[in-house]
């Protein structure tokens, strides 16, 4: 693609040649813009949300590139990446210089982008083709074409040639046939201590990742790229849109409290005062996701629930991108694309600052990697790493390691730039020390013991199977990456960007712990390295051709090889897709739940204390009314489990249970003590209470004639102890 321009063809219609016209960064920009001005109409919300979310993913990105050349390998992923850098730049600006009006903003960013191509038409005389387009619309759509067209698509699907041809089209065809009755068998699936792959149709989800890896596999093997990109494409709706299709609601206790800070900017147009969490001082994803809700209508709950497939969208992209710079083939590409997408089993795909920061990471690492073919791409990297800082508190010093690593070694340039990114970096915590401290700056530097999982339990079989599962397909990346690196050294491809990525988020586990979550974290960084490592050895063994080889000794080697890379990659899937939905009966948030909670927080005075046994089930933390109760009470929502496993593992005794209730008699307002049924399942799938510990507290709290019903449904019951 030239700076200016790309050109897209159609092919022929009976005996005219349809041409699309030239579409130009500047149209996207002009488009992305007017789309954005539409999206402040009272039109549904929802068509308010897709034409705002033009102006995010290609609106900045699109106008910059109208004036900057950036290399064709980078540009998929430099328009996506620049428009939510700046957009999150732009929002947060105006949150922080009490300039809080979302429809101003958005007002003023698609001026700019049309102003801003308005004077490139001007300087270069090169105005829109009204009339071309005018006229391809009409032949385009008109219905001789379109009758035409349908005609030569039937006839060619009944073509047992294309249809020889196109096998691996017809496998994801299958797949998505199959799919799509098991849903309704998902959402009613019962409890399985192993999750949701062994309940309800839960089967029948396996058996589609497998033909869709095996339709991926076959049309690699064939160089069918743009099956093979269905491929993908399938692979994310069947593994990451499922969840959003079986659910009414999001999926994740911790989902909840994200959605309320979201909500209190919403509301108030402020953010929240400092100490009630820290998530006022790297407020970025809120402050961009409060615009949205307040631009388009769109509610946070509603964004929250089809949040995390669009995060994998990007992640695909990016990762394919960034192949593609590091100037990798196609193929090369979209099987890394692919592989980081079945091996991402970490669930860090919520709505959260997580999955935003690693995505803004991605994209970084693509303009950075691009800065060896054009050195202006490093230069506009600062962009989403500045956009990244106030985002997420840990990502971008990982991020800032590694591209120290790959600045300095000049696998990347200018090998300066690592100075001002320091100062964005270093700029922005300074300020913040003394808020950050009390959370912990490190934890020590004991990399065993900052690895250590945050659930330290035993727990039942299939906690245990599930975890196995988890650490066998992490060590399995690991251990591929490691010989992908002796793999390239030897066949003389490029491995040192890739093994920097891969291994670089290792030395977090140096000081810090992350509240038990560091592992986690390490091997979410590091699957965009490891896959770029993994992809070129994957390719060489699908390529691998036993026909061809003369000695029985070669040919039984290839078989092997193509054997072990199929086996291998439906196994990684199906491993991938456990881990990730492994947790299926204690991660479920219930609609009704849902209303529950936000009616009882809101209907209840600050300094009312809601207490559970593990958070799950009943997102107290969930709306704008959070900070009043923090403020008065910073532990109002602690469930039981905060006091630590020991504490749990002896509950409920005689001097807990007196303990419990003498505070709860010395506060002037209510106090609720909430059982679900998913935090009852979690608390035996961890092993963190003995066995009838909770039916003795039960049993005990409703002998207690201080404490009544407040409210019981066959998911939740709700206890309450009134005020003295």
């Amino acid at each position: 693609m030239s700076q200016s321009s790309t050109d897209y063809r159609t092919g022929l219609v009976g005996e005219t040649s349809t041409r699309l016209p030239d579409i130009r960064f500047a149209d996207l920009a002009v488009v992305s813009g007017v789309l954005g001005m539409l999206a402040m109409l009272p039109l549904p919300s929802s068509v308010r949300a897709v034409l705002l979310g033009v102006l995010v993913f290609a609106g900045p990105g699109s106008a910059i590139q109208t004036w900057i050349y950036i290399p064709p390998r980078a540009r998929l992923a430099a328009v996506p990446i620049l428009s939510i850098s700046v957009i999150v730049l732009v929002t947060t600006a105006a949150m922080w210089g009490y300039q809080w009006s979302p429809r101003w903003i958005t007002a003023i960013v698609a001026a700019v982008q049309i102003g801003s191509s308005v004077l490139w038409y001007r300087r270069h005389q090169e105005w829109p083709d009204l009339t071309a387009w005018k006229s391809w619309a009409r032949r385009v759509f008109s219905r001789a074409t379109l009758l035409t067209r349908a005609q030569s698509m039937w006839t060619t699907l009944w073509d047992r040639e294309y249809l020889r041809r196109n096998v691996a089209g017809l496998m994801i065809a299958l797949a998505i046939v199959l799919w799509l009755p098991s849903l309704p068998g998902l959402e009613k699936a019962g409890y399985s201590q192993f999750g949701l792959l062994t309940a309800g149709t839960g089967p029948i989800l396996v058996v589609c990742m497998a033909l869709v890896v095996g339709a991926f596999l076959l049309a690699i093997r064939r160089h069918q790229f743009r099956i093979a990109v269905a491929s993908l494409a399938a692979a994310i709706l069947i593994q990451r849109l499922t969840v959003t299709f079986i659910t009414d609601a999001p999926v994740y206790e911790w989902t909840y409290k994200h959605v309320a800070i979201s909500e209190y900017i919403l509301s108030f147009g402020s953010l929240p005062p400092n100490g009630i969490d820290i998530y006022s001082q790297w407020p970025s994803f809120f402050v961009v996701t409060a615009w949205f809700s307040d631009v388009s209508n769109f509610g946070i709950l509603p964004m929250a629930h089809i949040f995390a497939p669009i995060v994998h969208v990007l992640i695909a992209l990016f990762v394919y991108s960034l192949a593609r710079v590091l100037k990798q083939r196609p193929r090369v590409a979209v099987t890394a694309a692919m592989l980081a997408e079945l091996v991402n089993w970490v669930g860090q795909d919520y709505f959260a600052p997580q999955a935003v920061g690693f995505v803004l990471a991605i994209g970084f690492m693509v303009l950075l990697m691009a800065s060896m073919q054009l050195r202006v791409t490093g230069f506009l990297a600062l962009i989403p790493f500045a956009a990244l800082v106030p985002t997420h508190q840990l990502t971008p010093y990982w991020l800032f390691g590694v591209s120290g690593v790959l600045l300095v070694t000049r696998r990347a340039k200018p090998w300066w730039l690592m100075f001002p990114l320091a100062i964005i970096l270093l700029g922005y915590l300074y300020p913040r020390l003394s808020i950050v401290a009390p959370y912990g700056l490190l934890s020590g530097f004991d990399p065993v013991e900052n690895a250590a999982s945050n659930v330290q339990t035993p727990g039942i079989l299939g906690k245990q199977v599930t975890s196995l599962i988890c650490r066998a397909l992490s060590a399995g990346v690991f251990g591929l990456a490691m010989i992908s690196i002796v793999y390239a050294w030897r066949t003389k491809k490029t491995f040192w960007a890739p093994m920097v990525m891969a291994f670089g988020s290792i030395a977090l586990l140096a000081g810090q712990s992350y509240g038990g979550e560091a592992i986690f974290r390490v091997y979410l960084y590091a699957i965009p390295g490891c896959v770029l490592l993994i992809a070129p050895m994957l390719l060489a063994a699908l390529d691998a051709q036993p026909s061809a080889s003369r000695s029985t000794v070669r040919k039984l080697g290839a078989r092997v090889a193509v054997t072990c890379a199929g086996l291998g990659t439906i196994g990684a899937a199906t491993f991938g897709l456990q881990g990730y939905v492994g947790l299926w009966p204690l991660i479920i948030e219930n609609q009704v739940q849902i209303d529950n909670t936000r009616a009882l927080s809101e209907a209840n005075p600050p300094g009312t204390t809601f207490t559970m046994l593990y958070p799950a089930g009943y997102p107290i933390r969930s709306t704008a009314k959070y900070v009043a109760q923090a403020e008065a009470n910073e532990l109002f929502d602690a469930p039981l489990n905060y006091y630590g496993p020991e504490y749990m593992l002896e509950f409920p005794t005689a001097s807990q249970l007196e303990a419990l209730e003498w505070e709860a008699s010395q506060r002037n307002t209510p106090t609720f003590v909430i059982l679900t049924r998913q935090s009852l399942e979690a608390m035996n799938y961890y092993g963190f209470m003995k066995d009838g510990a909770a039916d003795t507290f039960e049993r005990w709290i409703r002998s207690n004639p201080a404490w009544s019903v407040h409210s019981q449904d066959r998911d939740t019951i709700v206890f309450e102890r009134a005020a003295d």
